[in-house]
């Protein structure tokens, strides 16, 4: 196996924070770390400063090492700053480039066939495969493009999960649509893919540096196919399109979590996912996103491959919809698989009357150890004083809460009142990895309040966030988790696998912290 990665920025861009990598030497740096052999990279620059001045610096940094190939940013020339197509291909083949990028969006033009039939035509004649964002193009205009070029490779990166519905008639069309799945990270996407197209559609992108590599490279090394079908996936396709295998990769350093996780083999350290799903049986959808062997005998199968001992879940259905119902249904989940499975309380006070009878119920009488918490969906603030009932229960058992960031402005605030009041209650603020912003603001609360972890779980995997959190001293507040079967459960466990940290540490975030915190709350009054 090889891995050819489709999909990652070289240089400055518009923002970067200060924490995030972006040097070449840094992108090198990653790959090897990450077992990466080779890298189809564009320039920051060439995006968010003018497409000539950023393919002249990609030119020079590719130079660095003979795993990077140059992938050049195309843009039309009706103002005179750019090329015609003829002169466009002699740049390319000037600048030793092997594929294409377009970015409509940050350029100021609809990639139509007025604007790019010129650049399209000769693409498609020198079979130079052309890469576009999702962000950057209007998904209506992908028809008039590949009808009208309908032997142009054309790759699309960054499609978010959930947008399915909108690929894949599209990719029923038109047979030279490709996708990454650097975010498109719905529960069992490549096996999806697999069964409806084969795997010649699909490349492994990671978005590195914003992106974990090794997050990405998981598809391949988890996915129950014969190699030769992995590979496609890995790198066989991009090396069809543009001619190149990559010069092996140095050997993985000796590091067993990492190891495993190349190797696709199940964890052997204790793993606990702190944060999980299902949906009810014979439902794939909730919510509106698609949820694909999403109910509890597949979740158990899928981290029975990864080794993951242990899931804490909240019920879909009583998150987005009906906390009532959705509790009921993770009664027989945790009996079914007891010791394994450990149930999320949700209560809506929007329809339940008596909060605290009802969670002296599940938790009390049923013995679920975890409270859900979701503002997107109640509108009710976290400290309310409607949950104090509820939360004096939780403090008195030793329980744990998982608090959802989403539009709630007042989130860290209402968290940090909470922790304070209940201090035998662990608050785990979710989604602590989604991006170095969020990451750097949560970790002042970590530190403050012993009861106070920083959850991952996010379809951004960023680059570099977990090391960070270690380097803050806070090893012991980070916990793994997963958002399955909303996302795929690889991405996420690689994340941390191939994380820059020690053993010691992976183990901690892995399991180590959660089953400490099981610990104190299994032995519910």
């Amino acid at each position: 196996m090889y891995y050819f990665d489709c999909n990652v920025c070289i240089g400055k861009h518009g923002y970067k924070h200060p924490l995030e990598p972006w040097k070449t030497e840094d992108i090198l740096r990653i790959m090897e770390r990450c077992g990466i052999d080779g890298a189809l990279v564009y320039h920051g620059m060439s995006k968010d400063y003018a497409a000539k001045y950023g393919n002249e610096l990609l030119a020079n940094e590719i130079k660095k090492s003979p795993r990077l190939f140059g992938c050049y940013t195309v843009a039309p020339n009706h103002t005179g700053d750019f090329y015609d197509p003829e002169a466009m291909l002699k740049d390319i083949r000037d600048k030793n480039m092997v594929a294409a990028r377009m970015f409509p969006s940050a350029h100021h033009y609809i990639a139509n066939e007025r604007t790019m039939g010129g650049v399209y035509k000769m693409l498609e004649a020198n079979r130079l495969p052309l890469f576009v964002d999702y962000s950057e193009i209007d998904m209506v205009g992908i028809p008039e493009i590949l009808g009208n070029y309908p032997n142009l490779n054309l790759i699309l990166l960054g499609m978010p999960w959930s947008k399915e519905r909108i690929l894949f008639p599209l990719m029923d069309e038109f047979p030279n649509l490709h996708v990454d799945l650097s975010s498109l990270q719905s529960n069992r996407i490549i096996e999806i893919i697999h069964n409806r197209y084969g795997l010649e559609r699909v490349l492994f992108g990671s978005n590195v540096p914003r992106q974990s590599a090794g997050a990405a490279r998981a598809y391949a090394d988890y996915c129950d196919l014969p190699e030769a079908e992995r590979q496609k996936f890995a790198g066989g396709n991009l090396s069809r399109m543009t001619g190149i295998i990559p010069p092996p990769a140095d050997a993985l350093k000796d590091d067993y979590i990492l190891r495993e996780c190349a190797g696709g083999q199940p964890m052997s350290t204790l793993t606990i996912d702190s944060h999980a799903h299902y949906q009810p049986d014979g439902y794939q959808t909730g919510g509106g996103f698609m949820m694909i062997d999403g109910d509890i005998d597949n979740m158990v199968k899928f981290n029975d491959r990864l080794g993951v001992e242990k899931f804490c879940v909240a019920p879909w259905l009583a998150i987005w919809s009906d906390s009532e119902a959705g509790n009921r249904t993770t009664i027989d989940m945790m009996k079914k698989y007891k010791n394994r499975v450990f149930g999320y309380v949700l209560i809506d006070p929007n329809y339940v009357e008596n909060i605290e009878a009802t969670a002296r119920e599940y938790h009390l009488e049923h013995g679920f150890p975890g409270i859900k918490m979701f503002y997107n969906r109640t509108f009710t603030r976290y400290n309310d004083p409607i949950f104090d009932p509820w939360w004096k229960i939780a403090n008195e058992n030793h329980l744990f809460a998982l608090m959802d960031n989403g539009n709630y402005s007042s989130f860290l605030h209402d968290v940090d009142d909470l922790a304070g009041r209940y201090p035998n209650v662990s608050f785990f603020l979710d989604h602590a990895g989604i991006s170095f912003a969020y990451a750097t603001s949560y970790v002042p609360y970590a530190k403050k309040r012993p009861n106070i972890y920083l959850q991952l779980t996010y379809t951004m995997v960023t680059e570099g966030v977990i090391e960070y959190f270690c380097r803050e001293g806070l090893a012991d507040k980070v916990l793994y988790g997963t958002d399955a079967p909303m996302r795929d459960m690889r991405p996420q466990l690689a994340w941390v696998a191939f994380a820059d940290i020690s053993v010691e540490d992976k183990q901690k975030i892995l399991g180590g912290n959660m089953q400490w915190i099981l610990d104190k709350c299994l032995n519910i009054k």
